[in-house]
């Protein structure tokens, strides 16, 4: 058995945001893995196109009991048994750094127990027990496969063609962590890499279009171009300030003809154009 305590508010943003990224249709990657070490319980999901990894800190360990091994100990649970633990173990916020509402998670052989031992009014002593899923060997190391794309030359980014499923993976996670999306491309993988504030990472492997899809979104290119304004005209609610951008090409002349001492320019009859320059102290 291992016993450990947790932050409510660190379980229940983890949960959030890296339980859409298991896969309901296939049976190994409906679910989210827990490995609990002596430091973190690290959860885990893909769905074959994204992954999300969420970290949480432990705060109390009874692992004299059963010492936690330094690879962890693994636990799957469903994503309907996510759901139930997010139902279940709601808390008010955290006034300071130390979590205020605390749960001990208990991890036996054939279940999971979950209690909420932080003696604040109206929630301590709430409890749900859960059972273990089968543990699958052959379910993805989604950690190392972060490391390993991550350890990859970032490169520049160019178009990228994501399905509403995809973005929508990651919208828990940045509405749960409140930080923004932050994508990374690497030269030598067509995935990207995610980070979510301190607490989550992701991967993010885009959609590839087919030529035909390609040849397609070039047409609606060039008909937004004939829709959209020119590039170089002014938007309709502003006003030309010649003293920014080009030079008035008129404005410019004169300062041109002044400089070189013109001061009249007068037609004197059909193409017939009078000149008179300001005459030099010298000549007066």
């Amino acid at each position: 058995m291992t016993v450990i305590g947790v932050s409510t508010h660190d379980l229940r943003r983890a949960c959030t945001a890296v339980a859409p990224h298991a896969n309901p249709k296939v049976e190994i990657l409906d679910r989210v893995r827990f490995t609990i070490d002596p430091h973190n319980i690290t959860l885990t999901a893909t769905d074959g196109w994204t992954s999300g990894l969420a970290i949480v800190s432990v705060w109390e360990s009874e692992d004299d009991i059963v010492p936690i091994p330094d690879d962890g100990v693994i636990v799957d649970l469903a994503p309907e048994q996510i759901r139930k633990i997010l139902s279940v173990f709601k808390a008010p916020a955290d006034k300071g750094e130390e979590p205020e509402a605390i749960l001990r998670i208990e991890v036996g052989d054939n279940y999971v127990k979950i209690a909420d031992v932080s003696g604040l009014p109206g929630i301590d002593g709430q409890a749900l027990e859960l059972p273990r899923m089968d543990t699958y060997t052959g379910f993805p190391d989604v950690a190392h496969t972060i490391s390993r794309i991550r350890c990859m030359p970032e490169a520049g980014m160019t178009t990228v063609h994501m399905s509403p499923q995809v973005v929508s993976a990651f919208t828990s996670a940045a509405k749960t962590y409140a930080h923004p999306i932050q994508l990374t491309a690497h030269s030598e993988s067509r995935t990207l890499s995610v980070v979510v504030g301190e607490s989550f990472l992701g991967l993010l492997t885009p959609v590839k279009p087919t030529d035909e899809d390609l040849a397609r979104y070039l047409q609606w290119a060039d008909a937004w171009d004939v829709r959209l304004p020119a590039a170089d005209s002014l938007p309709r609610n502003a006003t030309k300030d010649e003293s920014k951008g080009e030079p008035n090409p008129i404005k410019a002349a004169a300062e041109q003809l002044a400089a070189a001492g013109v001061v009249e320019i007068r037609h004197a009859g059909e193409d017939v154009v009078e000149i008179r320059r300001a005459r030099k102290d010298t000549d007066q």
